[in-house]
């Protein structure tokens, strides 16, 4: 069997990633096996195992930032990771090994490393995170998905490939999206979703410009808003009170309907999310969540700013007006209700074919 082991840890942003990766090389006859945490609130885990692929569990978690007691143990706790990466690498002995970024990837790819089994990281952000900042000075080949973080690395060993993107959230017509979501094919549609982390603030004041444009525009405008599990419940009952057509959720697995049947977005700007509405060419008002590591949100929204289409506002910086100018700029946008978006191409095929170079073979 040719296995390629895959890394993954973290948040979404890092394991979809590997997933849509992960496709592209079983349909090249390749076998992914995942490396995945358990961590307390297991989302890498959880996602991992959704997908169906093979996985195996590594027991590793992050250093702590503060001076403790954990990270007095912690050199001892990586000498054991290390050690149970050689036995699971030894079982599976695959043909690459990939780090798709956050602190996981870093003793399975010293591990790696030291096996002389050939290499890659996928850097997701503009700005790279540490544990892939490390582990470039050691592996073959680092996979970028902004072409401005090359400046961060050897640039003899990156590629750029850009940030794989889902699949099934494209090739959806607007107008089966409307109706499985029970609401209009041809009324001016802002998608709203903020994800897990920090989201209250967005979640609120977006609610108030929702009000706002209801009671100024009626029935030309309507709403999907992924409020997430800690809000829901009182942004759904907020929501209720006002007749007109929205969709309102705490979680979405179609995501696809949601962006098949929008004409603008507010969202964060995970890197995922940011390639995702450029390859709808969405109009987007993106509000980076603050506390990301080194504010890579940000800079990678910033890469995709344009003029009067996608705008970039600091959470600390957005008011209630501001976000509605933004949003009366373009509800006179012409709808097309037949619309269907299809990329030419997916960047994980790219990616795929700098993996398999790796092995000596095609794609």
């Amino acid at each position: 069997m040719k296995n390629i082991v895959i890394a993954v840890s973290g948040t979404g942003g890092h394991v979809y990633p590997g997933i849509a990766l992960a496709y592209e090389l079983k349909q090249a006859g390749y076998n992914p096996v995942f490396i995945v945490n358990n961590n307390k609130n297991g989302v890498s885990l959880k996602i991992v195992k959704n997908s169906g692929y093979k996985y195996k569990i590594l027991d590793f978690k992050a250093p702590p930032r503060k001076i403790s007691l954990d990270l007095l143990l912690f050199p001892f706790r990586f000498i054991k990771a290390l050690f149970a990466v050689k036995k699971i690498l030894d079982k599976v002995s695959p043909k690459v090994v990939i780090g798709m970024g956050a602190y996981l990837s870093f003793p399975v790819l010293l591990v790696a490393r030291i096996k002389r089994i050939p290499t890659l990281i996928h850097e997701q952000n503009s700005i790279p995170g540490l544990a892939n900042r490390l582990l470039s000075k050691i592996v073959k080949k680092v996979a970028i998905s902004f072409i401005n973080s090359e400046i961060f690395f050897n640039r003899k060993k990156v590629v750029f490939t850009s940030n794989p993107i889902r699949k099934d959230i494209f090739n959806i017509a607007r107008k089966d999206a409307a109706e499985k979501l029970n609401i209009s094919s041809d009324t001016f549609t802002i998608f709203i979703f903020g994800g897990s982390l920090g989201a209250t603030k967005l979640n609120n004041i977006m609610f108030d410009v929702a009000e706002a444009l209801f009671e100024k525009h009626k029935n030309k405008i309507q709403f999907i808003h992924i409020t997430g599990n800690a809000d829901f419940k009182k942004l759904n009952k907020k929501y209720a009170k006002l007749n007109t057509k929205k969709f309102i959720t705490e979680y979405m697995n179609d995501i696809g309907n949601a962006y098949a049947c929008s004409d603008l977005v507010v969202c964060r700007a995970g890197a995922g999310t940011v390639k995702e509405v450029e390859n709808y060419n969405l109009p987007a008002l993106f509000i980076p969540f603050p506390y990301a590591t080194d504010n890579h949100q940000y800079f990678n929204a910033k890469f995709v700013e344009e003029k009067n289409f996608r705008l970039v506002i600091e959470e600390k910086d957005i008011t209630k007006e501001e976000i509605i100018k933004f949003i009366e700029r373009h509800i006179s946008n012409k709808i097309d209700i037949n619309r269907i978006v299809i990329p030419k191409s997916f960047p994980q095929e790219t990616l795929a074919k700098e993996v398999l170079k790796l092995t000596n073979e095609k794609i």
